[in-house]
This record gives structure tokens, sequence and C-alpha cells, in this order.
């Protein structure tokens, strides 16, 4: 441990008993959870209790037609004393989001809300059930979400993953949906009330077992699309974008009193590597037409914020709100994040087998590139000595594979789960400790998704990074983020020099080329071409 010198001696000397705010306090913590959790200021209480009662008084004196007028300046009085009353409760609005690190942008954005209780007409049986699960109080993007949402505003997101993105849009719609029955006749009221897209069956499935938590004991019907069809009598659809169009193929009417549109991990909106049928982009645009009614409102929301998704939204919403929480595209600090320098496909396999026999806590999430390349690492780790239970999930297993493995994972039966950036996306999986990114991420915003499956909601968590010389030309936005959350990396990492943004796209679209893993089947040799592996015949890598 290094020994404090003289200057520090004096330093402590000199500032003994001097008390820190909490906004340095923060600043000096890298704690992730910090983010996840609402600080208010010390005297906020007082300050909105003397606030309300100045207000009152001062409308009061302006409102007021008893007694006679004794000063005939006495309203210009009041309304300076208003004014600066006002002025007072700007800054303290402005002091709570800083100490949150919330940033808005926007016309009339509302005030951040404090606690549940606090929300205008919520129901007892929802705030009920928040507490069942133990959520006593706001996280930063549910203090400020929440209002503009009630406020009916478009909205576009980002706030770090684990910080309570589902609750932030499903308490306003489950309330909309509530507010909306109880002024209307119930043969008379449009059933349909909002649609929440997510990018894969997994993550729509968990958000739709959410929104059946949140909505016990109330008047809300919520469908988990499967089928064909819309069902009737269903108030808020979760979907994923591709069986909504099916379903739209159907019937291209959705219910005239839809008021809502929810994009989750709306930074998948415009990624086009699924091919063009597939493309997330696409299949919303006929969501988008079948969802454009006056009274729709829509709000995206994911960990990132993509340049395409934020640009689009700017065109395309009026008025538009939006919020960040934290600093934009940033990997969280509570994640120990590790880039290693592995020189081949080859010392890949080396790095991941010392990993697994020395310091391995599962469970592990390991991202590769393709589903071929899943098939391929899988039987590597089986290999492992002392061995290690893996399995992986990919669009080519069934629903019931997918939850089976999944529900291993979450049991500890499976200590390691392989999968590529699009399974991987959005899964709710309590207690990963280990994030492996065998092949590297393809953009920031994927790195930052990837890593973000561990560490979730303050908890620590531990993520492993591996590089190549053929990575080398694409190292350096990666290692300026894992820099910048306070870890270190290797010093040349961040002196490559930067991709150009022409090779960013076509990085996007397509994967880098790489040899195989181990040896492998001529069979899933020809099925993998359709996932751009290169043609000519490919060297084994054990």
């Amino acid at each position: 441990m290094k020994r404090a010198g003289p200057t520090d001696e004096l330093f402590k000397k000199l500032t003994f008993g001097i008390k820190k705010s909490r906004l340095e306090q923060r600043k000096e913590g890298t704690d992730h959870g910090l983010l996840l959790k609402r600080i208010l200021p010390d005297n906020c209480k007082e300050g909105y209790k003397r606030n309300t009662r100045t207000n009152n008084e001062a409308s009061s004196l302006i409102t007021s037609g008893e007694g006679p007028v004794i000063l005939g300046g006495l309203e210009n009085v009041s309304k300076k004393k208003k004014c600066r009353s006002l002025a007072v409760k700007r800054e303290q609005i402005a002091h709570l989001r800083k100490l949150n690190r919330i940033f808005v942008w926007g016309n009339n954005i509302p005030d951040p809300v404090i606690h549940f209780a606090g929300i205008d007409g919520l129901p007892r049986e929802l705030i009920s059930n928040l507490e069942e699960f133990g959520i006593t109080e706001p996280t930063p993007i549910q203090m400020q979400a929440i209002p503009v949402m009630l406020q009916k505003k478009d909205l576009l997101c980002s706030a770090p993953t684990g910080s309570g993105k589902t609750l932030a849009f499903a308490l306003p719609i489950i309330f909309d949906v509530v507010r909306c029955k109880s002024h209307t006749a119930e043969d008379q009221y449009p059933m349909l009330n909002a649609v929440v897209l997510e990018p894969t069956y997994e993550l729509a499935k968990q958000t739709y077992i959410q929104f059946l938590k949140f909505s016990q004991n109330l008047p809300v019907s919520c469908c988990f699309l499967e089928g064909d069809e819309i069902p009737e009598n269903a108030n808020i659809v979760i979907s994923t974008p591709n069986k909504l169009v099916h379903a739209l193929k159907k019937n291209n009417k959705i219910s005239t009193g839809l008021n809502w549109l929810i994009i989750d991990e709306s930074d998948r909106l415009f990624d086009t590597t699924e091919g063009n049928d597939r493309c997330f982009r696409n299949q919303f645009a006929t969501i988008y037409q079948a969802c454009n009614g006056n009274s729709v409102c829509r709000a995206f929301f994911s960990a990132t914020f993509s340049y395409e998704v934020e640009d689009w939204c700017k065109r395309n919403l009026c008025d538009m709100a939006m919020i960040c929480i934290g600093s934009r595209n940033s990997a969280v600090s509570s994640v120990k994040q590790e880039l290693i320098f592995a020189g081949s496909e080859h010392g890949k396999i080396i790095g991941l087998k010392a990993l697994f026999q020395n310091s391995f806590e599962p469970p592990a999430l390991i991202f590769v590139q393709s589903k071929l390349r899943a098939k391929q690492l899988v039987p590597v780790i089986e290999s492992l000595q002392p061995p290690i239970p893996v399995k992986m999930i990919s669009s080519e297993k069934t629903e019931t594979e997918r939850e089976s493995a999944i529900a291993e994972f979450r049991s500890g039966h499976i200590w390691a789960l392989v999968c590529t950036d699009l399974m991987g996306r959005g899964l709710d999986l309590s207690g990963v400790n280990l994030v492996v990114n065998f092949d590297l991420p393809t953009s920031i915003i994927s790195y930052i998704h990837r890593i973000g499956r561990t560490g979730r909601a303050g908890r620590k968590g531990h993520a492993v990074t591996y590089f190549t010389e053929s990575d080398l030309n694409f190292i350096r936005p990666i290692a300026t983020v894992i820099k910048q959350a306070g870890f270190e990396v290797p010093e040349y990492t961040l002196k490559m020099r930067k991709p150009t943004k022409k090779e960013k796209k076509k990085l996007l679209r397509h994967a880098p080329k790489r040899k195989n893993i181990g040896f492998v089947k001529k069979a899933d040799e020809k099925r993998g071409k359709d996932e751009k592996e290169p043609r000519r015949k490919k060297e084994a890598v054990t």
C-alpha cells in the first residue's frame, strides 16, 4: 500500500471535519449502482414543503378578494414573491437531476417524481404491487420517464442496464388503462391501449411477466402475442416485431384507441445484420404505419443512444423529450473489464481454458458473432477438465429449447451459456458473474449491451474481451470505452487508428471473417455460408 506523504497528511489536517456534498461523493465513487438508486438532497422535503407553502400563500394573496386593500402594490409584491419561489423550485429540480445524473432535452419537461405515492391518482393497488416485489422508491430513470409519459409526450430514453427501464414505461401504461376504463363505459372503451415491441421472444416474454406482476388486482388485460391474431380483449400487447407484422397481415388495422407504441432496446431498430427480410427496421416501418393514430405516443428505450435512432426520432417525432441517465454510451463501472490480446483464434481458446480453470465463478455468458461459431464453441467448452455444463441459445433452437436452456441457466444446472448479440440482448438473467466476449463486439453499443448482462441492479460483475491481430483495426473504440470506465487497457490499443464511418457501417452489416473454432463437419460449414463465412476451406483451430 502506498504510504501517505507529508503533503497528503497536511491536506488531511486542513480538511478535517469538512463535510462533502453528495454530488462530490458521487463523482468520486465509481459504483455504477449510484445510477440505479434515487438520491435526494438533504433539505429536499423541507424545501418542497416550503415551496408549496410559499406558492399557496402567494396564490391566496393574488386571488383572495376578502378585506380592504391596504397597499396598492400588494399584488405586484405577491407576484415577485411567487417568481422568487418558482426560481427556487427550478434550482431545486436542477439540483435533484444533477444528483441523480438525469439529463433532459426538450420543451416543457415535467419535474421528476421522488416517490410513487406522489403521482396524482395512481391506484393504491398498483403501489401495493410494487411494494410486494420490493419496489419502494423510483430509480432515476423512473423518476423522470414516468412523468414525461404521463404528460403524453413522445420520448427517447437511455439508461444503464438493470436500472428499471421496464417499470418506467409499464407503470404509465397500466395507469393509463385503469384511468381510461374508469372514465369510459365498458362497452365503449377501445380495448387495445398499448403495443410494446421487444427484439427477441425471450425478452418479450420477460416483459410480459413484468406487466402481469405490476397489473395484478387491476382491470388490465395483458397479452403476449404468440399466434397470428391480436386478442379482442387485450389492453396491452407485448410482441416481437416479426410476430406483430404477421398479425397485421390478417388485420392491418390497430384499434383507434391506441395510446402507446413502446420500442424497447430501440438501438436494434436500425440493425441490418439479420438481412432485409428479418431487419427490425423494415418490420418497424409496417408497424409504425399501422399505429399512426392521432392519439398515439411513441417511446423508445435502450441502454445506449444510437445515432441512427436519435436522428430518425428527431425527424419523425413531434415535440419529443430526450432523457439520458449517466454518461451517453458509457460502460458500467461496476463491471470489472479486461481487454486481452489473444493473438489468434487458437489463443482465444487457450485464454478461455485458463479463465475457466483458474478463476471461474459461474454463471457466465459467452458471446460470439454468429450461430455457427456458437455451435463450434460449445464442444470446446465441454471438453474442459473439469467439465463445464454449457448450452447455447440461437434462433435455430425452438422456443421450448431456448426456454429450457434459460431455465437451467437460472437454476444453476448450466454454468455457461453461449449466445449471439441478438439472443443475449436484454435477457434478465440475475446473478450473472461473468461475461466473455469471445468474439470482439462490432460496435460500442454492442459492447455496452453485452457487458450489461452482468453487474445488474448495482451488483458487481466481470467482463473479459478477447481480440486478435485481425481485430486491431477496430479495437480503439472498445478500448476507449473501457479506459473511460476506469480500467486499464494495453496502451497501444488507444493509439491505433480510428475506424472510418464506412468501415463501421460495413462491420455492422458483415461480421469479420474468422477461422473456425475446432474441427467442423462439412454440413455445419455449409450451413454457415448464409452467415457470411468465407467460402475457401478454413483452417481448423483447436
